[in-house]
């Protein structure tokens, strides 16, 4: 853990967020004060308080015998937070109540702070819903796919068969947790057909439906405050990867660095803005006729395999980032 008695900024993450590591050590290599809070250790493995009088607000974390006062943090750069799978003999009831109350002990704290923020966590939640983010994108002047979210199978039928084939995707997660284990919902290709005989399953959770599109490529944009660091994925070489890149089978698909189109580039910029963000990751897809079309922004997406394929500085752009925001507090 990298730490010290009152670090000035704080990164909010879990224990295996490897993208975090990136920046954790770059901001260390600069000897700048940081500390590395990992969500899942409270309640369990860490202890932590919150005090209030009329003079000051005061906070500390206690972790491996590590005791860190955060009532100096100036920059936040928050990541993820999770909540942990308790071990202690409580019944079901118990342990979701003590996740709750540690839930939210840790969300005041932080909202508690006077800091810059990479990004406010209220502006995450929102930013992390797709048809919010796809109304901005359209609003800014990006090209949307057409696009239906409904439960309703009727319709949702009417517009597979109006597009001929269509994308169909979850509207949050993507995941499903069996408990013991949990498998992951992609983007999939589907015809009329392939919904036949599915209204029951459909009315049980809207689904987003979006017009197919012939695409060349995907690209990644990632953007940090006003860079922008954009790749080009060829995916559609690999059969597993045509529809949804994310589920290749392969472990090394080609990526180049692209530019945008100026129009592209301001969008991308102004769609984080709007979003009250001050990180993005954002998805789009090339078709046949060369236009640009926009599938959905990710507050806190994953970036680290980009800045190792293709030597993006992303690290370095968020420390810039989170050292200059010190500066500005001071």
């Amino acid at each position: 853990m990298i730490g010290s008695a009152a670090p000035h900024i704080l990164v909010v993450t879990t224990r295996a967020d490897v993208t975090a590591d990136y920046v954790v050590l770059r901001l260390a290599d600069r000897g700048e004060k940081c500390f590395r809070l990992n969500t899942e250790d409270l309640p369990e493995h860490s202890t932590s308080s919150f005090g209030a009088n009329a003079d000051s607000l005061w906070w500390e974390w206690e972790s491996g015998g590590l005791c860190v006062d955060l009532s100096e943090v100036r920059a936040v750069w928050y990541r993820r937070h999770r909540l942990p799978l308790m071990n202690a003999a409580l019944s079901e009831g118990e342990k979701d109540f003590c996740l709750r109350e540690s839930d939210w002990f840790l969300r005041g704290a932080l909202l508690s702070r006077n800091v810059r923020w990479m990004s406010h966590p209220s502006a995450v939640t929102a930013a992390e819903a797709k048809l919010f983010q796809l109304a901005i994108a359209r609003e800014i002047g990006l090209r949307v796919p057409a696009t239906l979210i409904t439960n309703d199978p009727v319709r949702a039928r009417r517009f597979v068969e109006s597009n001929g084939v269509a994308i169909a995707k979850a509207i949050r997660t993507g995941y499903v947790d069996d408990g013991l284990s949990g498998r992951a919902i992609f983007s999939n290709r589907i015809s009329a057909a392939d919904i036949e005989g599915c209204d029951e399953s459909i009315r049980l959770s809207p689904v987003i439906f979006q017009q197919f599109i012939e695409k060349t490529c995907d690209v990644r944009v990632t953007i940090v405050d006003d860079k922008l660091f954009a790749a080009r994925i060829d995916s559609q070489g690999v059969e597993s990867a045509r529809v949804d890149w994310r589920r290749s089978e392969s472990d090394n698909l080609p990526h180049s660095r692209i530019d945008l189109p100026p129009q592209v580039a301001a969008g991308c910029i102004r769609l984080v803005q709007r979003l009250g963000l001050t990180f993005g990751a954002v998805d789009l897809v090339i078709d046949e006729k060369g236009e640009w079309y926009f599938l959905e922004i990710n507050p806190t997406g994953q970036w680290a395999w980009l800045e190792d394929k293709l030597g993006f500085d992303i690290s370095g752009s968020i420390a810039d980032w989170l050292s200059q925001a010190i500066q500005r507090t001071e």
